[in-house]
């Protein structure tokens, strides 16, 4: 039996995720969208007519998350399917037998890491707004306001909790494309249905993702009908949790 706690198994997850190139690129594009979208908002609000409001640009400023989840997501798809594409979970677990310790160490280090990429990335999108409409009449948009801070926050944590769906999707599939595109699919095909209720889909639209992010948890009022964003992040926080547990009892049932 491997004399590795969840502290050494830990640091090692972390070095390998520090050493792969896709965890860079994929941590960088979603700044650099977030960012550009909120640019992009606040070059098209600079002529607007009549003048928008700081809740206004704030909201659109965050809607890069729309694609900085996919990236997110999929960093945390490949924490797991990577090692499964080249073969070397056989070594991950022939070093360290107990399982749930290596899917902890995954969770801990990949979590820790989205979270931190989500919120600066959230903050960019925040940030390219705010400069893009500075010098004109449009209000700024204060952090100093809470009902300002909230979204950014919470647009963050998202970001960061649908990485871990990603751990457990992952897990579960093992192959990366498969992972991935179902990870898509659960975002937005749910959302689609819920279109073609129209205002009766509103009861089933507060548990969705995609509409909570959209209507709920980036912006600085939801949407009547829906949780609040806090809510809406802790019952993201339970959809990552669901699949991380499905993903740990089927990482100790199977075969490497």
């Amino acid at each position: 039996m491997s004399g590795y706690g969840l502290r050494q198994v830990t640091r090692m997850e972390r070095i390998k995720l520090r050493s792969v190139r896709s965890t860079w690129w994929l941590a960088i594009a979603a700044v650099v969208l977030m960012g550009a979208v909120g640019t992009g908002v606040g070059l098209g609000y600079r002529s607007h007519s009549p003048v928008a409001t700081a809740a206004q640009i704030l909201n659109n400023s965050l809607g890069g998350a729309i694609g900085a989840q996919l990236l997110l997501g999929a960093l945390g798809v490949l924490v797991v399917s990577g090692e499964y594409g080249t073969g070397m979970i056989r070594s991950t677990l022939a070093a360290v037998p107990r399982r749930r310790t290596v899917l902890a160490a995954k969770v801990a280090v990949c979590g820790a890491a989205a979270l931190l990429v989500g919120l600066v990335a959230s903050f960019a999108g925040y940030l390219g707004g705010q400069l893009a409409i500075r010098g004109t009449a449009i209000p700024a948009a204060s952090l100093g306001d809470a009902d300002i801070l909230r979204p950014v926050v919470l647009t963050g944590v998202y970001l960061g909790v649908t990485a871990l769906i990603g751990v457990g999707a992952g897990t579960i599939l093992r192959h990366s494309g498969a992972a991935i595109g179902t990870l898509f699919a659960l975002l937005f095909v749910p959302m689609i249905v819920a279109g073609l209720f129209g205002e009766d889909g509103v009861a089933v639209g507060r548990f969705i993702p995609l509409l909570m992010l959209l209507n709920s948890i980036a912006v600085t009022s939801p949407v009547p009908g829906l949780f609040s964003g806090w809510v809406s992040a802790l019952l993201m926080c339970a959809y990552a949790a669901v699949a991380i547990l499905i993903g740990g009892v089927l990482l100790r049932r199977r075969d490497a």
